[in-house]
């Protein structure tokens, strides 16, 4: 039974893969349609992400299922590097009518596809912010990556083959946004900021530095941090220095202690928590003897 369920998926897959190729090659600037795993709608774009999607329907799910199992009603949730709004449409989802989602994307293309779909799903509780987070206030160039790679966009020449196009944006410190809008508290942040995460932590001071304190979901990934001057390692040791603790993630949701290993390469999705919070999550860490 298990190999025919098995054999269907694949099926399905193989179809929905021709179907987006014949699809993108026909009419390559009008997206797809497709249906989430949370039940929200998404435009699949001719780029990598809109293929990953429509085809597989199982886009970082364990982080994705973490997500699902940590939110509530009413909490505040920042989206870092919100690209297209998957974690957008699904913080929105879970933190209903009386929480808050604020997606923060500079990329012009990528903030107009965003909000296809949070108008796509009716998303009344998300604020689009078109700036970028740093360890500053003021102008830089926005590297806009001109082929499939549209995840890739990054304040820094990043490491893909596609064309890129330089633009000027403006960026702000977290800590200062926080400041200038009078945010009390901040639930969680989804962060993956193509290699500018640690500049956003050093934005962050005021932020990390009083209860209560975010948890985070950090993309940590060398290849993307390699054209800043870092490892992402980095991101880990700084946050440790904070008193946060590291944890990745099972296929279920659930969270695992994690210990670096320093001769490694990172490619990690990670979530790190503040020790006052560890409690909180007491239905989610994994016991290292299960």
């Amino acid at each position: 039974m298990h190999n025919v369920l098995k054999n269907i998926s694949n099926l399905r897959r193989i179809i929905r893969y021709r179907f987006k190729r014949f699809w993108n090659r026909v009419i390559p600037f009008v997206p797809l349609p497709t249906r989430l795993p949370f039940g929200a709608w998404w435009l699949a774009w001719n780029d990598h992400l809109g293929d990953i999607i429509f085809i597989n329907h199982d886009y970082e799910k364990s982080e994705r299922l973490f997500v699902e199992r940590f939110l509530r009603e009413g909490m505040i949730v920042l989206d870092i590097g919100a690209h297209h709004g998957f974690y957008t449409l699904l913080a929105s989802r879970k933190v209903g009518s009386s929480g808050r989602v604020i997606a923060f994307e500079p990329s012009p293309r990528e903030r107009n596809r965003l909000r296809w779909n949070l108008r796509l799903n009716r998303c009344h509780n998300v604020k689009v912010e078109p700036f970028a987070l740093g360890k500053q206030t003021g102008k830089r160039d926005l590297f806009l990556v001109m082929g499939k790679d549209t995840g890739c966009n990054s304040l820094v020449r990043p490491n893909v083959s596609d064309p890129t196009l330089s633009m000027s944006i403006y960026t702000t410190t977290l800590d200062d946004y926080i400041e200038q809008n009078k945010i009390k508290y901040l639930d969680f942040i989804k962060m993956d900021a193509e290699g500018a995460e640690f500049e956003v932590l050093q934005g962050s001071i005021q932020l990390l530095s009083h209860p209560p304190r975010p948890i985070w979901l950090v993309e940590m990934q060398d290849i993307r941090t390699q054209p800043w001057g870092y490892k992402a390692v980095d991101i880990y040791n700084f946050l440790l220095s904070k008193d946060y603790l590291w944890f990745s993630i099972d296929y279920e949701g659930g969270l695992v202690a994690f210990s670096k290993s320093d001769d490694e390469k990172w490619e990690y999705n990670l979530v790190s928590v503040p020790k006052e919070r560890i409690l909180e999550l007491k239905n989610i860490i994994k016991d290292e003897r299960e």
